[in-house]
């Protein structure tokens, strides 16, 4: 990999985790705003990196060679970034745990012997979860944006 597309990489998922850590300082008021800013700046990046490392002739596998590596690397990167969040922030699985023994009491089709499975359950998976969800949705958002942006790029003529 090309050192000046590795450090755009590495940039992008810091960047990502910035804009992800002020969403949780409570700097951006809604946690989904964050959310779309940083799968915004996401595909922003994703097509800047195509755009600037386009040559002419260049077919749709060598653009989508490039976003490839670009989301594989940052996919990664924001799976750790995830995994060692939630390991040094207990708290937003506690208050999860809480929120989902509240929903299902209230449910009152539930055993408290079953509640409390459930949410045992759910406190030994949330670290798992949290991390699955997080690389399926950068790697769905990177391989779409990048598909597309090579289409076009594709089409487009120098």
């Amino acid at each position: 990999m090309n050192l000046k597309r590795l450090t755009w990489s590495f940039t992008t998922a810091f960047l990502m985790m910035a804009i992800s850590w002020l969403g949780f300082l409570n700097d951006i008021p809604n946690p989904t705003t964050a959310q779309l800013l940083v799968y915004g700046f996401y595909a922003l990046s994703t097509w800047f990196l195509l755009f600037f490392n386009r040559s002419e002739s260049q077919a749709f596998k060598d653009f989508f060679q490039i976003g490839f590596r670009h989301f594989i690397l940052v996919t990664l990167l924001m799976a750790l970034f995830s995994y060692i969040f939630i390991q040094l922030h207990p708290n937003l699985i506690e208050d999860s745990a809480k929120q989902l023994r509240l929903a299902i009491q209230a449910s009152n089709n539930r055993t408290p012997a079953e509640i409390e499975r459930d949410v045992k359950l759910f406190i030994e998976g949330y670290p798992t979860a949290m991390v699955s969800r997080t690389i399926f949705g950068y790697l769905v958002v990177g391989s779409l944006v990048t598909a597309i942006s090579s289409f076009l790029l594709t089409l487009q003529k120098k």
